[in-house]
């Protein structure tokens, strides 16, 4: 920011937007979707007198980060706090309309909780805003569970693969590009080898048909992973080498089911063996 100020807004309800602050000159806006290029959990426009801001698009903000020490623990730090103070505020995310006890409203919770995006519930039972907002919307008991993307946009008893297309969290994929490295599985050893291999330059993409962290992210403690003597719940460890991964340019698709692996090049024959050749 350098003249000016920005405002950020958040979802307050299925039909209401709340402010969430305001950034004046010598501060920067951005949470942690900015380093998956996918969109945030906020919205952001221009303050009541406008605002002169410099751009900065995810390469260059990678660049930024990893290029200097201080700057990238700085913006870090914030971009992490931000997104999880949208977390803990209520009507940041999603809003699923339904039977809590439903398999698909439960299935949706559950991708939506294990990729780190807030989701707001509303009860349909009884007389509550679900059942209003049902009969409002003229929605059919076969259509639920509803679900009221941050944008506005209701999705009809979605699959999972739709609602990943609604937030942004399955990236476009290019099908004509080649990777260094694809590794298929996005629990703790999958994003340890993305960060690794990101790490040293190689272009890297992540796949998992499910969501990131596969069985450890669904741990509440975890008492024997090097480096936290104290234990940490796979969440918080899932989400931190995801977040590490990001920072150095991994591509994570999310949900992406892997149906083959091909070990050949093309127009080359296959060698198989079991050794180890020095």
């Amino acid at each position: 920011m350098l003249e000016g100020s920005i405002d950020v807004t958040r979802r307050d309800g299925p039909d209401r937007e709340a402010l969430f602050t305001t950034y004046t000159p010598r501060q920067f806006t951005g949470e942690i979707s900015q380093l998956a290029g996918s969109p945030s959990l906020a919205a952001a426009r221009a303050g009541e007198n406008g605002c002169v801001a410099v751009p900065f698009d995810t390469e260059h903000l990678r660049a930024l980060i990893i290029g200097s020490a201080e700057v990238g623990e700085l913006v870090m730090r914030a971009l992490i706090l931000r997104r999880v103070g949208l977390i803990a505020t209520a009507g940041a995310g999603s809003v699923l309309v339904g039977d809590p006890e439903s398999a698909s409203l439960r299935r949706i919770q559950r991708f939506l909780t294990l990729s780190g995006y807030p989701v707001e519930v509303l009860e349909t039972l009884g007389e509550g805003k679900g059942l209003a907002l049902v009969e409002r919307l003229g929605i059919l008991p076969q259509e639920l569970p509803l679900m009221l993307c941050p944008d506005g946009t209701v999705l009809r008893d979605p699959t999972t693969e739709e609602v990943a297309a609604c937030l942004g969290i399955t990236p476009e994929l290019d099908p004509t590009r080649l990777y260094d490295v694809a590794i298929v599985g996005a629990g703790p050893a999958g994003l340890a080898a993305a960060v690794y291999a990101a790490s040293e330059g190689l272009s890297v993409i992540v796949l998992d048909a499910k969501a990131r962290g596969g069985q450890a992210g669904t741990s509440s403690r975890i008492e024997n992973y090097l480096g936290f003597p104290t234990g940490i719940s796979g969440g918080a460890l899932t989400g931190r080498a995801f977040m590490q991964a990001l920072k150095f340019g991994a591509e994570v698709a999310i949900p992406v089911e892997v149906k083959r692996l091909e070990c050949g090049l093309p127009e080359e024959p296959m060698v198989l063996g079991r050794k180890l050749i020095n």
